[in-house]
């Protein structure tokens, strides 16, 4: 072999070398996945994360480039999740790599409990002692905290939490009652206000009550 050939035979070899190695699915051990896309809830008891989103949820996966999310393709690497409720999402990267797959949780709750008063408009209420009734659900996170205002919402009393639950106790729906007394009150009517958040941090509108102080 002539020297200019096995020259050029050599050069050709380190081209090859040369180019960057893009590895398929079956290459990958893992998969490498962005930050969700997402809203946060924050949990009223804790202030602190509470394992729900409050919005739809986008998964974006890095690479590999051709990954299925429950067996289906993720168009442009990404899944949006709108469904409220408790998601698992099976990421495979591609059909060569089904064993390397993980599992992304994804809890949704977009919507706040709702609270109905029970007492009666015009309810009898004394200096003393009296009770409140309502009833109040969330399907989604669960009730963590319930609070009523006898100032307009300027400040509100704890009347119900969560604290001592743990998640597969969650409270989807109570009839709450609470015993209060109205010392500071002259006679005729007053307002109360009952608001509860479920464990996602979404707050109900206050639910207005109107007593008569006797």
């Amino acid at each position: 072999m002539k020297f200019s050939h096995f020259l050029l035979t050599v050069l050709s070899i380190l081209s090859l070398w040369a180019k960057p190695f893009k590895p398929g699915p079956e290459f990958f051990t893992e998969i490498i996945a962005g930050p969700l896309d997402a809203k946060v809830g924050i949990s009223p008891l804790t202030g602190a994360p509470s394992g729900w989103y409050t919005s739809d949820v986008t998964i974006h996966v890095l690479a590999p480039s051709n990954v299925l999310a429950n067996g289906k393709p993720m168009p442009d690497g990404s899944l949006t999740i709108s469904d409220e409720g408790q998601h698992q999402i099976e990421l495979q990267p591609g059909p060569a790599g089904r064993d390397n797959g993980i599992t992304q949780f994804v809890n949704i709750d977009k919507t706040p409990p709702t609270v109905t008063w029970i007492s009666p408009i015009n309810s009898i209420v004394t200096a003393t002692s009296s009770d409140l009734s309502a009833e109040i659900s969330d399907a989604g996170s669960g009730i963590c905290l319930v609070e009523l205002s006898t100032d307009h919402g300027r400040s509100w009393i704890e009347g119900w939490n969560a604290a001592g639950f743990v998640l597969d106790e969650t409270i989807k729906e109570t009839t709450w009652t609470y015993h209060i007394g109205f010392p500071e009150f002259a006679e005729g009517a007053h307002v109360v206000i009952l608001r509860a958040q479920d464990c996602a941090g979404l707050v109900s509108p206050g639910e207005i009550l109107v007593v008569q102080v006797k």
